[in-house]
């Protein structure tokens, strides 16, 4: 029985490099998780200070008449909207709050 080393060597060369493409594969779709986490995150962090804003100016708004709150300027209606929040949001930490959405969503695209 005689053995061919060149084809058997081959093979053995064949599954590593499979071997080398699956772990890559596996180590990007551990990334993309990763970023995925991180943001949603970053989103849940958000919508809690949202809430947040929201509670503190039902609660504002509970202590006046309705007819105090039609004359001032600050009232802003019985719902306090996604809207009203990023407009109470300062430019900087707008800035900051596109910025990392930005770079994570780089990220996210440079992990194929």
């Amino acid at each position: 029985m005689k053995f061919n080393i060149k084809s058997l060597e081959e093979k053995i060369n064949n599954i590593s490099d499979e071997s080398k493409n699956i772990t890559q594969k596996l180590n990007n779709i551990k990334n993309k998780k990763t970023i995925e986490t991180i943001i949603y995150a970053f989103l849940l962090i958000l919508n809690y200070d949202f809430n947040l804003k929201k509670k503190e100016y039902l609660d504002l708004i509970s202590g006046f008449s309705p007819a105090y709150l039609s004359g001032s300027e600050w009232y802003i209606g019985e719902e306090y909207t996604y809207e009203h929040f990023f407009e109470g949001i300062d430019i900087s930490t707008k800035f900051k709050m596109y910025s990392f959405l930005f770079i994570m969503n780089f990220f996210y695209q440079k992990v194929l």
